[in-house]
């Protein structure tokens, strides 16, 4: 991979953070996170007149057509804007899937997704069995389709969504695996809001023989497996892209306050042990950043990315908890306040269990393969 962006990704970047910057400044992202749907609507239908959410669309589904790569690069500006929004869930994981399913019923429903009038978010983690593993709903026969009893533990900004593409399996194999795109509200189904410090709004989506309709099927067998493993990668990528943001923008507030904050009659950033806190961050960033790149890259040429997604998740979750750890060091007491910007990446930026796998399954992927 040649890992210099071209003219046209430079001004997609460019425009999108001299946009965030105008409309989303840190401000708005309290305001957002302190309403009902924990993002703001302006700011969502402001992002679907620029055609980002359907930025890696293809032309029929009312996209651009433009690559998942471009897609990410999008993502980390706004991460790096702290945007509060279903984005990564909606525009890199839901729509995409629906896209590469190619029924022409759903190009409609992308469509009106792309023009902002309905979010598509994804269940497709399951919920912990008895055992303390994931698993996802069971799926059995009726009548005129399907019903689906279980639950997904964790649906960001479910409360918000139009649409929820749900992955199930049978009792019998639990690696035939099928996806239905569900209405919000469809019978059977019951959303619980869940308290989190991050701005994900995450619910729990509990299926109690909640009807799908044989036109509610998306695919089902081998076709849903392969689907669903790249939809997951993706979201895994787009989601370190929006962490490299977020991380870009910590980086730069901490050496900004290094240079500022005096102690002893000179700036804190004098001090050497600071100096290398800021290197260290650096040095981690851009690691994240090459791994996240190199994977969107892969995904986006059609390449098989399993390792390489895993290396980025698994350097997201090495990283995470010593970069924010130093630049809470620099910032002392000032960034531990609510009341200071810091406060948001962080609740922003630390990678959930429930949309990226512990680290140690994403380790085992990389050393497997």
């Amino acid at each position: 991979m040649n890992t210099r962006i071209d003219e046209a990704q430079e001004m997609l970047r460019t425009s999108a953070r001299e946009f965030l910057a105008e409309k989303c400044p840190t401000k708005a992202v309290r305001e957002a996170r302190a309403g009902a749907t924990g993002f703001s609507c302006d700011l969502w239908n402001a992002m679907a007149g620029l055609g980002w959410q359907g930025l890696a669309l293809p032309e029929r589904c009312g996209g651009s057509g433009m690559s998942f790569l471009d897609l990410c690069l999008l993502t980390e500006e706004l991460g790096r804007a702290c945007v509060p929004s279903p984005f990564v869930d909606s525009a890199a994981g839901c729509a995409l899937l629906l896209a590469d399913a190619g029924r022409e019923q759903d190009v409609p429903l992308l469509k009106a997704f792309t023009a902002a009038d309905t979010v598509i978010v994804a269940a497709l983690s399951g919920a912990p069995n008895a055992d303390g593993n994931p698993a996802l709903p069971l799926v059995r026969p009726a009548p005129s389709g399907s019903t689906l009893n279980g639950a997904h533990a964790f649906v960001p900004f479910a409360a918000s969504a139009g649409h929820i593409v749900c992955a199930a399996r049978t009792a019998a194999d639990p690696d035939n695996i099928s996806l239905f795109l569900l209405p919000a509200g469809a019978a059977g189904t019951t959303l619980l809001p869940l308290e989190s410090v991050g701005d994900d709004r995450p619910c729990s989506l509990k299926l109690d023989a909640a009807l799908a309709p044989g036109s509610s099927l998306i695919c089902s067998g081998a076709t849903a497996r392969a689907l669903l493993d790249l939809t997951r990668q993706r979201l895994d990528v787009a989601r370190c892209c929006d962490i490299t943001g977020a991380l870009s923008w910590v980086l730069d507030d901490t050496v900004a306050y290094a240079k500022d904050r005096k102690q002893f009659g000179q700036p804190i950033g004098a001090f050497e042990v600071l100096q290398h806190y800021c290197v260290d961050m650096h040095v981690m960033l851009e690691g994240l950043r090459v791994a996240a790149w190199h994977a969107a890259w892969r995904l986006s040429e059609g390449l098989p990315a399993s390792r390489d997604v895993a290396v980025a998740c698994a350097w997201a979750h090495r990283v995470m908890p010593q970069f924010m750890s130093l630049a809470h060091q620099v910032h002392g007491a000032m960034g531990v306040t609510k009341e200071h910007d810091l406060h948001l990446y962080t609740t922003h930026a630390i990678p959930p269990g429930r949309t990226l796998l512990p680290s140690s399954d994403y380790l085992e992927a990389a050393l497997s393969i």
